[in-house]
C-alpha cells in the first residue's frame, strides 16, 4: 500500500501540473499570485497577532507583577526566627483577592513558591524532589514571566485545568542583597486577551485582503491584456508560418510548372520548326523543283518545241510559281504579324478575320464589341494569333464548314470563341492528326501565358474553340 501511495502521489502531481500548464497565461498568473498573496496575507496576520499577543502578555505580566507587589507582598509575614508565616489571616486576605480585577482578567488562583522549588502556599504535600522549572527559575532571578496553563509546567488541580488561564510568575519577596526569596504565581482569566488576539488577527487579515484583492485584480487585468496580446501574436505567427509554408509549397509547384513549361516550350519549338521544314520541303520545294525541270526543258536547244507548246509550258510554270507563292503565304501567315502595336482588342480580332479573308477568300463574321477601347499590345497579338490560327485550322480540316467569331466581356473576363459549323472535321493522315494536336498545344500555351484558359468542344456539326482571359488586373 505504501508503494502504491508513493507511486500515485507523483502521478497526481504531474497530472495537476499538466492541467495547470494547459490553462492560459492569465489564469496561471492568477492562481500563482493568489497562492502567494494569500499566503503572505496569512503570514502577516499571524505575525501581527503574535506581536499583539506578545505585547498583551507583557502588559498582563507587568500588571500581574504590580498586583503581587501591591496586594500580596505586604500580606507576607515573617516569624522572629526569619521564616515566612502563612496563617489564617493571610489565607483570608488572599481569598479576598480571588475574583478581583476587570471582567475577563480576574484573578482565579494565587500560589507562592520558595527558592528551592517548593509550593508553600497553598500548602501541598511535600514532594520528595522539588523541581525548579524554567518559568519559576526566571522569576527567582528577578524576571516577570507570562505563560498559559495549556503548557504543563507542574502539577495542576482539576479547577486549574477546566479552562485556559494565564500564568504570571514574578518575584514576590527579596532580601537586602536583592536575592529573591519567594516567587508568586497568579492565574488570571485570558478571555479578553484571546478576544483581542483573535480580533487583531481578523482585522489584519481583512486589511490585507482589502489591499490584496484590488492589487490582484489590477495585476490580473494587466497580465490578461498582455496574455491576449501574446496569444494574438502567437496566432499571427502561426498564420504567417502557415502562409509561408503554403507559399513555399506553391513556389515549388510553380517552379516545377515553369520547368515543365520550359521543357515543353523547347519541344514545341522543335516541333514547329520541324513542321515548317516539312511543309516547305513537301510542298513549296517540290513545286519549285518541278518548275526548275520545266524551265530546264524549255531552255534546252536540243528539242524542237513549237511556240505554242513553249507558251503553254510557260503558262503552266507560271501557275506552279503562283501555287508556290500562295502556299508560302499561307505558311508564313502565322509567323509574320501585322502592325498591332496601336490596335485595340476589337481591331485585332477584326484584323484576324480580315487576314483570314485575304488568305482563303472566305469570310468569317465577327460578333461582339467591348464597351471601352482596350489597348494591350501583347493581348492583341495573342488574340490575333488565336483567332487566325483557329480559323485556318478550321479551313484546313473542315473547308466546307461555315466560320464564325464571337467575343464578349463578363465578370472581368474576356471570352473569345472561334466556331465552325457544318460537318465534323475528318483528319485523313497521321501527319494531319499530329499537326492538329500541335496547333492545339500552341494555342493553349499562348492563352495560358496571359493567365487564361482554352477549351475545345468537338461536336457532330463542327468545333468550338473558346478562350477566357482575365482583364481585372489590366
Amino acid at each position: 500500500m505504501k508503494a502504491k501511495n508513493s507511486l500515485s502521489q507523483p502521478s497526481l502531481i504531474w497530472r495537476f501540473w499538466g492541467k495547470l500548464s494547459e490553462l492560459s497565461l492569465s489564469a496561471q498568473f492568477l492562481i500563482a499570485a493568489s497562492v502567494i498573496v494569500f499566503s503572505l496575507m496569512a503570514g502577516v496576520s499571524f505575525f501581527t497577532a503574535a506581536q499583539v499577543e506578545t505585547a498583551a502578555l507583557n502588559a498582563a505580566g507587568s500588571a500581574g507583577a504590580v498586583r503581587m507587589q501591591t496586594l500580596i507582598a505586604p500580606l507576607v509575614q515573617t516569624t522572629p526566627s526569619g521564616n515566612f508565616e502563612f496563617n489564617e489571616t493571610f489565607e483570608v486576605s488572599i481569598s479576598a483577592l480571588i475574583g478581583q480585577g476587570p471582567i475577563g482578567q480576574r484573578i482565579r488562583f494565587i500560589k507562592i513558591w520558595s527558592a528551592d522549588g517548593r509550593q508553600i502556599f497553598p500548602k501541598e504535600e511535600p514532594s520528595p524532589a522539588p523541581i525548579v522549572f524554567d518559568e519559576l527559575a526566571r522569576a527567582l532571578q528577578g524576571e516577570t514571566v507570562v505563560s498559559r496553563t495549556t503548557i504543563a509546567k507542574h502539577d495542576y488541580s482539576e479547577e486549574e485545568q477546566v479552562e485556559p488561564l494565564l500564568e504570571v510568575y514574578a518575584p514576590l519577596v527579596s532580601d537586602s542583597d536583592g536575592k529573591v526569596l519567594l516567587a508568586g504565581e497568579i492565574y488570571e482569566e485570558s478571555v479578553v486577551l484571546e478576544q483581542q488576539i483573535l480580533g487583531t488577527r481578523h482585522k489584519s487579515m481583512a486589511v490585507v485582503l482589502l489591499i490584496s484583492v484590488p492589487m490582484l485584480s489590477l495585476l490580473y487585468l494587466v497580465v490578461r491584456k498582455g496574455a491576449r496580446l501574446i496569444e494574438h501574436q502567437r496566432r499571427t505567427l502561426r498564420e504567417s508560418l502557415r502562409n509561408a509554408i503554403e507559399l513555399s509549397v506553391e513556389n515549388n509547384r510553380l517552379r516545377l510548372l515553369a520547368e515543365n513549361a520550359r521543357v515543353e516550350a523547347g519541344k514545341l519549338n522543335e516541333r514547329i520548326l520541324d513542321q515548317i521544314g516539312s511543309d516547305l520541303h513537301d510542298g513549296s520545294v517540290q513545286l519549285l523543283t518541278l518548275v526548275k525541270l520545266r524551265l530546264s526543258d524549255l531552255s534546252s536547244t536540243k528539242q524542237n518545241i513549237s511556240p505554242e507548246t513553249r507558251r503553254e509550258a510557260l503558262h503552266k510554270a507560271i501557275d506552279l510559281v503562283t501555287n508556290v507563292l500562295d502556299e508560302i503565304r499561307h505558311l508564313s501567315a502565322g509567323l509574320v504579324l501585322p502592325e498591332l502595336e496601336e490596335t485595340t482588342v476589337d481591331e485585332a480580332i477584326h484584323l484576324a478575320a480580315k487576314r483570314y479573308l485575304e488568305i482563303t477568300g472566305r469570310e468569317a463574321p465577327v460578333e461582339g464589341r467591348l464597351r471601352s477601347e482596350l489597348r494591350i499590345p501583347d493581348l492583341s497579338i495573342c488574340l490575333y494569333r488565336f483567332v487566325l490560327e483557329g480559323l485556318l485550322n478550321s479551313y484546313r480540316h473542315a473547308p466546307d464548314n461555315r466560320n464564325l467569331v464571337r467575343y464578349h466581356c463578363r465578370a472581368g473576363k474576356l471570352y473569345v470563341a472561334v466556331v465552325d459549323i457544318g460537318k465534323k472535321p475528318v483528319l485523313a493522315s497521321k501527319s494531319e492528326v499530329q499537326r492538329s494536336r500541335l496547333g492545339k498545344v500552341s494555342q493553349k500555351r499562348r492563352i495560358r501565358n496571359f493567365g487564361g484558359r482554352m477549351r475545345y468542344f468537338p461536336r457532330k456539326n463542327g468545333t468550338f474553340a473558346v478562350a477566357s482571359l482575365p482583364l481585372g488586373a489590366d
